[in-house]
């Protein structure tokens, strides 16, 4: 169950990032995978909102 809130946080993150028209390079899509931590996911996403690179988003 756990797992499955993963995914819908990742793929809810590259959603979003897509959107806002923030480019990831590949070790910034490669860290969004591997992220084990929904506090850290949660985060990235409020992140999006006003960021312009991934940088800020994965801070």
């Amino acid at each position: 169950m756990r797992e499955g809130e993963l995914k819908g946080k990742r793929d809810t993150l590259l959603r979003l990032l897509a959107r806002a028209g923030i480019g990831l390079a590949e070790d910034e899509s490669a860290r969004i995978q591997a992220c084990t931590g929904i506090s850290t996911l949660d985060r990235w996403i409020e992140n999006v909102l006003g960021a312009k690179t991934a940088t800020e988003v994965l801070s």
